[in-house]
């Protein structure tokens, strides 16, 4: 506490008093007068700083009443939220004001005690990948329970049916559950059994089949045909339930299929991942073992993307309020926050509004986080409005010629590519090439659409959240998500008899701290963390999607996933609710990146994360917009700071931190040279291989075809 505004300690001109309190009893515990000659106060035109007589200066500046208030205030305030809270408040005519409230990240929490990264179940090994990369936070109790440990083992289900592989079950050659949480973070499992020799012919068989259905034409039909018809069926027909008349148990009913139907979806989404990754392996391999110098995603560039359109719409909505003055000076003037409520009041305000709702419409189920705790675009479309305000500031930004440049640029290098080299590689490149830009385009198309129940799935939550308010179980509707379903039959039953439940809010506080506190970690990409993954005699660890990085030295390594390079100040972005701390022109630094983080690639000038490779959303965006990318580098947002400069190299797959200097206070560069090795013989294997995997492809078809003659 202070006297006068706040400015007086924030620019270094007073020290605080400071007390504790008791906080069961409020009584105070310790005071620390500070010292305080000067307070700011308003004046006509800002502010300015007035000198304090010395007897004021002497006294506290609360009193012992002033204290138990604010410390009444603070626990209301902390209970509300259920975790701790930052608060900033003012005394002024005889009353308390709170000014701002806010998690505070810091926080050493108890609930944690020692933390360690141990599987589980006893001899099982875990890693971070494929859709769990998607939920980068420790997941709510209600996602873990619906989509992680039940969706999912059912997903796993659906796809043994659909490759027809009743042969072999999952158990065979993996154990259950495939899907777990350690320490709140999801991992699937990375241990597999070994491989008996009764098993071998099956394997091989089962090889086949996989290959023939995935790179036939059912796949695609799969997805297009049935499962995303029967999932956005299923979202629409719980969109058009009027939620405020559906009962308690039918709106759980309707949060649990929504998850298992985005769940049995994600299936599809790894048909349409799984022959993009391998067709694109198999470019990537061609090419480095070639000597070209070039990867793969450059050759992925410029085809049409959920993510494209979504980013010529919203340059649309920015170039309707650049040509208008009211609008642009209303926007200009505005913080994004306060935009719609601004904009409302509006002929041209509104007419604006109404083209924005309806982008979200079409865009807003993108998520920031896969768990359905976190808000999508449509329920908090700051971020977008964000990104919204910088594009209105940007001129002569336009997406679609960026576009067509891109795909100048592409397909010149695929003929001076082809040109480069010899008969034999070049049919192999011409066929690698052709499957790669074939598949790799669908895979963003079908994860556009994870997530697209969330909207709705949020809304039955919420009514019911709502209701339990009411009669005082719950103390805010989100504290749904902290429940399992179990947990919520019961408030459900106690809220139709016209009871409380109130053993649900000690136990949300509980829960809530710990996922607060749990978001200070960072899981490891394995668990144990010294394990090396192996599938049989393979060594499964070039499927991780992290690098493993010293602890210092000037270079981290991820993976090449966009070409170029560029040297800039990071903007360190951890969550959404960090995009107003994007600065254009610098380079975005994240954990990782889904659709709905898109919006923030417009103002960036390179991309790394700590998770991801060459078929994630970043680096297919990234590619896109033509800005350097490294991805998976597991330790980025550890060892960058906002404001550092950096070095991206999307070719060589390192981030150089420029500002970083050794102990003498010298520069240095740890990026170690590749591995010298025949490229001519490389090349020689990587061309057999191509060429072996073309006639194994094609065997396949033709069994297929004969199969249905």
């Amino acid at each position: 506490a202070a006297l006068g505004l706040g400015e007086a300690v924030v620019g270094g001109l007073a020290t605080p008093d400071s007390f504790t309190l008791d906080r069961a009893t409020l009584s105070v515990r310790e005071r620390q007068t500070g010292q305080q000659e000067v307070e700011t106060v308003l004046a006509e035109h800002g502010t300015l700083e007035r000198s304090l007589e010395p007897e004021r200066a002497a006294r506290p500046a609360l009193d012992d009443w002033q204290l138990v208030r604010l410390a009444q205030i603070g626990i209301e305030i902390e209970c509300h939220f259920g975790v701790a809270q930052d608060i900033e408040w003012a005394y002024a005519d005889g009353c308390l004001w709170v000014l701002q409230a806010r998690p505070i990240t810091n926080l050493q929490s108890a609930v944690l005690g020692e933390v360690r990264w141990e599987p589980p179940y006893p001899g099982s090994a875990w890693w971070r990948r494929q859709v769990v990369e998607n939920m980068p936070e420790p997941l709510s109790p209600l996602f873990d329970e619906l989509y992680l440990r039940e969706g999912l083992e059912l997903s796993i289900d659906g796809m043994m049916e659909f490759f027809r592989m009743t042969y072999l079950r999952v158990e065979d050659f993996v154990d259950r559950p495939l899907f777990t949480t350690i320490n709140g973070y999801a991992y699937t499992r990375a241990s597999y059994k070994p491989v008996k020799w009764s098993m071998v012919p099956l394997l091989l068989r089962a090889t086949v089949d996989e290959f023939r259905i995935m790179f036939g034409d059912q796949t695609l039909a799969y997805w297009r045909e049935q499962a995303l018809p029967a999932y956005l069926s299923t979202v629409e027909r719980w969109k058009a339930e009027d939620v405020a008349s559906v009962p308690g148990e039918r709106l759980l009913a309707g949060v649990r299929e929504l998850a298992l139907a985005d769940a049995r979806y994600w299936f599809a989404c790894v048909l349409m991942l799984a022959r993009a990754k391998v067709t694109d392996a198999l470019l990537g391999r061609f090419l480095a073992a070639s000597g070209r110098g070039v990867i793969s995603g450059t050759f992925l560039r410029g085809f049409p993307s959920p993510a494209l359109d979504a980013e010529a719409e919203l340059q649309g909505l920015a170039e309707r309020i650049r040509a208008s003055d009211e609008l642009l000076a209303l926007v200009a003037a505005t913080p994004a926050a306060g935009l719609p409520e601004a904009l409302e009041g509006t002929p041209a305000g509104r007419a604006w509004l109404d083209a924005f709702a309806r982008y979200l419409d079409r865009y807003g189920h993108q998520v920031y986080n896969l768990d359905f705790v976190a808000p999508t675009q449509a329920d908090d479309p700051l971020p977008v409005l964000l990104s919204l305000k910088a594009m209105v500031q940007q001129t002569g930004h336009d997406v679609r010629a960026r576009h067509r440049a891109i795909v100048a640029e592409r397909d010149t290098l695929v003929e001076e590519t082809a040109r480069s080299l010899d008969p034999l590689r070049r049919k192999a490149f011409r066929v690698l090439l052709g499957w790669a830009q074939r598949f790799g385009p669908d895979r963003e198309q079908a994860l556009f659409y994870m997530g697209a129940g969330w909207p709705t799935l949020r809304r039955l939550a919420l009514e019911l959240g709502h209701r339990l308010v009411e009669d005082g179980s719950l103390l805010a509707a989100e504290d749904i998500f902290f429940l399992e379903t179990l947990e919520i039959r019961e408030g459900v039953l106690a809220h139709d008899s016209g009871h409380a439940d109130p053993k649900l809010a000690d136990l949300l506080r509980e829960r809530r701290e710990l996922r607060e506190a749990r978001k200070r970690l960072r899981p490891p990409p394995v668990v144990p963390p010294d394990y090396k993954v192996r599938m049989g005699p393979f060594d499964m660890s070039a499927f991780e999607t992290q690098r493993r990085n010293v602890a210092d030295g000037t270079t981290v390594r991820g993976f090449a996933v966009s070409p170029g390079r560029v040297s800039a100040p990071a903007s360190v972005i951890r969550s959404p609710e960090d995009f107003f701390r994007m600065e254009p022109g610098t380079i975005l630094v994240c954990p990782m990146t889904t659709p709905a983080w898109t919006p923030l690639f417009s103002q960036a000038r390179g991309l790394v994360t700590d998770v991801g490779g060459v078929l994630a959303h970043g680096s297919i965006v990234a590619r896109e917009y033509g800005i350097p990318a490294v991805l998976g580098t597991g330790v980025a947002t550890q060892r960058i700071r906002s404001g550092q400069r950096i070095s991206v190299d999307g070719d060589a797959g390192t981030v150089t931190l420029l500002d970083a200097t050794d102990e003498a206070g010298t520069r240095q560069s740890v990026a170690e040279p590749p591995p010298k090795t025949s490229t001519t013989s490389r090349a020689r294997v990587a061309t057999f291989v191509a060429l072996s995997v073309a006639a194994i492809l094609g065997i396949a078809a033709l069994r297929g075809k004969r199969r249905q003659g």
